[in-house]
């Protein structure tokens, strides 16, 4: 037998078993069972195009609204306080300048009661001025959400390379039992190792890198053959949010992120991640035609959204059928 017979041959093997278990994957992996899946998730707390960001009052306005999963992210203060707040410095969110990890939490500055939208600075974002609320617009602990909102998941970006805020996240998430209610990762894939090491038990979602090996997997035909260790899947979807970043970008780099944004969202890698067991959450959509795109041409588990109440109206007026 030629070299020429034997190398079509293995490629045509490979392409069938490549085809056949994209659409099969059960056949040599036993599906994972989520304890939770949510198609509603505000972006850095309630939702920042609807209340102050990373806030508790933000919180309870995202909850009251059909937010089933809150996205926040954490640093640690100098006195090793695990706090939940977006950017290492504090400038934008309480018009004071300093590095959180540079002050200790009983001195940390209040977040503002108004604030410009992350992305757009011509859009302001207003607290409340009811004085009984004054407390909700603190910078929050993280044990302070945990206590506040004992059954609703939450999805927890680790932002510092820290090994002991890893740590006092993962005892935080014992302490009120929510290793089942609970995602954690980080862009980074250092942080993410850490993460699994720490605790295995909480499910992480995939780093950047993981991600990006996926979608390479993919591809070339070897995401079915791929064991995958993180039990999320969180990726972009460039949307308004994107556009409105980029707007002054030149054109080669948005032709980039075009292809980018074509090689990194495609259904079918949606649907057999999901048929694995492994939600798929995008990130960051804000009106009712990226939803409509994400959950019909794209298959996703659910949003990760700066206006959960657009989404919520969105998903009641329509219904989706989900693969997990």
């Amino acid at each position: 037998m030629s070299v020429f017979v034997v190398c079509t041959t293995v490629a045509t093997v490979y392409a069938i078993s490549s085809f056949v278990l994209l659409r099969r994957p059960q056949w040599i992996y036993r599906k994972r069972r989520p304890a939770f899946i949510a198609r509603n998730i505000a972006h850095r707390g309630g939702g920042a195009g609807e209340s102050i960001e990373n806030s508790l009052l933000a919180f309870d306005r995202g909850l009251t609204n059909g937010v089933e999963m809150l996205e926040l992210d954490c640093h640690m203060t100098k006195d090793r306080q695990t706090v939940v707040h977006h950017d290492f410095l504090l400038n934008r969110t309480t018009g004071q300048l300093g590095f959180i990890k540079d002050i200790e939490y009983d001195k940390l500055p209040r977040i503002t009661n108004t604030m410009q939208l992350y992305y757009d600075s011509n859009i302001t974002i207003s607290g409340d001025n009811n004085p009984k609320n004054e407390d909700l617009l603190r910078i929050p602990l993280l044990k302070d959400v945990f206590q506040r909102y004992p059954t609703t998941p939450i999805n927890i970006d680790i932002k510092e390379d820290n090994d002991e805020l890893i740590k006092q996240v993962s005892d935080l998430i014992q302490q009120y039992q929510r290793e089942h209610l609970t995602y954690w990762g980080s862009f980074s894939h250092k942080i993410c190792r850490k993460l699994t090491i720490q605790n295995p038990r909480i499910v992480r979602f995939c780093s950047m890198k993981e991600a990006a090996g996926i979608v390479v997997a993919y591809w070339i035909g070897l995401l079915p053959f791929l064991p995958i260790t993180p039990g999320a899947f969180e990726i972009p979807i460039p949307g308004v949010v994107f556009q409105k970043i980029t707007e002054n970008v030149n054109w080669k780099f948005k032709i980039l992120l075009y292809i980018i944004e074509r090689t990194l969202n495609n259904q079918k890698m949606f649907e057999h991640l999901q048929r694995r067991g492994i939600p798929v959450y995008v990130w960051i959509l804000n009106n009712e035609q990226e939803f409509q795109y994400a959950f019909t041409k794209m298959s996703v588990t659910g949003i990760m959204t700066d206006y959960p109440t657009l989404l919520q109206k969105y998903l009641q007026s329509n219904q989706h059928k989900f693969i997990l």
